[in-house]
């Protein structure tokens, strides 16, 4: 019975005891809620001229550094022409740089992310250090030199965003672009990859000074040849290689992440570059690659049928034309030989002709004689 008792009065005392006595302390309590980063800045860089297997530690250590410390796509696909200024609107719009050489089939230029996230209220630059830009759109700040290198191109970028503070920004460097070909001339070209590089580093090193680097999206490829793809940014993946993508895949992913529309899109969401958010699941963005991915490929399907179409049609065509020619060739051969035989007939009515004359004319002076001598005329 004692005991009995003892166990009650533990249990009251037990209970007694305020709630607060067993509770853990306030730091271990408490689950702090990460602070979520966001993009202050969005800051493309083009080196025009540069190449994919030029993007070395050797070579470019500052891009390769970036690369490193982002995502950086395997192999970029590109479409013909080979030409700075197409595939510069294609970085920027989205849309195949073949469809508008030249003007366009429809003579008009795409509408590139800059122009469209003006149309959004977001203020926007261009330091343009090749010239070729000049049909870009609507830009709040826009800078085309002439320049008399690619220092004044990042000291003007430099100036700009952080005077004029731009969410997005397209700095254009000639690189090695405009001067030197890695096949005709591959020491000149190295230099002048390892010069835009160095530049490259001064803008990084500019943006770690000002605090704003790790806030900053950035990317950074190429124009002609086969250039290279590195982004770095808080929506993306680091310390990635990509699987082969195109340089018009950039612009519809920046338009993706920003709310940003483009029309003539020709171009995919790099949806396996980003890490998963809220409104992204792993899950989410696999069935969208996939989905985007296989609509490419039908598309592409269809363009190989309507392209094996128009081959059977030209190549009727050209049988066509071989007939029309081969009828005409006959036609003009037949009319040659009747031109020949003609020239033939008209040839022997010439000396016909020439030698009636000369016949009547030897008869008229044969005649003559015989009538002076018998008639003695001409006296």
């Amino acid at each position: 019975m004692a005991i009995k008792i003892r166990m009650a009065v533990i249990v009251l005392m037990f209970f007694c005891f305020s709630a607060e006595a067993f509770a853990l302390p306030t730091s271990i309590n408490e689950v702090k809620t990460p602070v979520q980063q966001k993009t202050r800045q969005v800051i493309v860089i083009v080196i025009d001229g540069l190449q994919a297997d030029s993007v070395s530690t050797s070579l470019c250590p500052n891009v390769s550094g970036l690369g490193m410390a982002g995502i950086r796509v395997g192999r970029v696909s590109v479409m013909p022409p080979d030409s700075t200024e197409s595939r510069l609107y294609t970085i920027l719009s989205g849309a195949e740089q073949w469809e508008y050489a030249g003007g366009g089939k429809s003579g008009h230029i795409p509408s590139t992310i800059l122009s469209q996230a003006e149309k959004k209220g977001i203020k926007t630059a261009l330091i343009d250090g090749t010239g070729l830009m000049e049909s870009s759109g609507n830009v709040s700040y826009k800078y085309s030199g002439p320049f008399k290198n690619d220092g004044e191109v990042i000291n003007s970028a430099l100036n700009v965003i952080k005077t004029k503070k731009p969410f997005m920004s397209v700095v254009v460097l000639a690189g090695p672009g405009r001067k030197y070909s890695a096949a005709a001339d591959l020491k000149n070209y190295h230099n002048s990859v390892t010069a835009a590089d160095n530049e490259v580093g001064r803008f990084l090193k500019q943006l770690h000074i000002d605090g704003t680097f790790e806030e900053t999206m950035l990317v950074v490829t190429g124009t002609t040849g086969k250039p290279p793809m590195i982004i770095k940014g808080i929506e993306f993946l680091s310390g990635s290689r990509l699987a082969p993508a195109g340089l018009k895949d950039l612009a519809p992913t920046l338009g993706y992440l920003f709310g940003i529309n483009l029309s003539d899109v020709k171009g995919l969401i790099l949806w396996n570059s980003l890490k998963p958010a809220p409104d992204r699941s792993d899950s989410f963005m696999m069935q969208q690659r996939v989905l985007d991915l296989s609509t490419a490929l039908a598309d592409a399907v269809d363009s190989a049928a309507r392209l094996e179409i128009e081959k059977i049609i030209v190549q009727e065509e050209k049988i066509r034309l071989t007939a029309e020619k081969r009828t005409v060739e006959e036609e003009i051969a037949d009319r040659e030989g009747r031109i020949k035989r003609l020239n033939t007939i008209i040839t022997a009515m010439k000396i016909t002709g020439i030698a009636v004359i000369i016949i009547f004319m030897g008869a008229m002076v044969i005649e003559y004689r015989i009538l002076r001598k018998k008639y003695l005329f001409f006296t």
